[in-house]
């Protein structure tokens, strides 16, 4: 695509240990990056850095926050919170091993692919409400950047999910989970006469570097 008027880069936080022994994090856990996570965004920084950027944003949650600081330092920037890019309020599964629940979310996956997202996951939220908060960082992104500016933001796998189906017209609630979301995985997005259009779509060669 030529002459962009707006890129925006996208990419979910470096690893935790919550990531590692597979719990559920949701947007209670204020787990901070293990050391595998700060070098993901290490190497995460290093790529970005010769991409001139106007604007990190990240999460208020320390993990999104951690990996938004070292990417904007080669670029002078401080990182803009947003408290809507928080992760999805998953209730009473948070802090548990995934596994132990693994069949719930089985069902919980089968009801959104069948346009059924009301129902609030373990008490915590709806995907229509997480939806919302999506709007609303989207609706803030474009209203905050003139033609020719390059932002980033630094979230969480389902936001980061759910936020690609607000910028998408082709795209609803229902592929949320087409997107895969790998840690520091990066998505870019372009817009051009009004169009926004998925042009990098949860790249990691940059994690080459980082040991498993």
């Amino acid at each position: 695509m030529t002459n962009p008027s707006f890129t925006l880069y996208l990419a979910r936080h470096g690893e935790t240990d919550y990531n590692r022994r597979r719990l559920m994090q949701g947007r209670s856990i204020d787990a901070s990056l293990n050391e595998r996570g700060a070098l993901q965004a290490e190497a995460l920084a290093e790529r970005m850095a010769d991409v001139p950027l106007d604007a990190v944003y990240a999460s208020t949650l320390k993990r999104a926050w951690q990996t938004a600081d070292l990417l904007a330092r080669p670029h002078g920037l401080v990182p803009l919170l947003l408290p809507d890019l928080v992760e999805m309020a998953w209730g009473e599964l948070e802090g548990k091993p995934i596994l132990e629940f693994a069949d719930y979310l089985k069902e919980v996956g089968a009801a959104w692919k069948t346009g059924r997202f009301e129902h609030r996951i373990g008490g915590g939220e709806s995907i229509l409400d997480v939806q919302a908060r999506a709007k609303a960082v989207w609706t803030h992104l474009n209203e905050s950047h003139a033609d020719g500016e390059t932002a980033f933001v630094v979230t969480h796998g389902r936001f980061l999910r759910v936020l690609l189906t607000v910028a998408l017209a082709d795209r609803g609630l229902a592929d949320m989970d087409r997107f895969p979301h790998s840690n520091t995985g990066v998505y870019r997005l372009e817009r051009a006469a009004g169009v926004w259009t998925l042009t990098l779509m949860n790249c990691t060669a940059h994690l080459e570097v980082v040991p498993h």
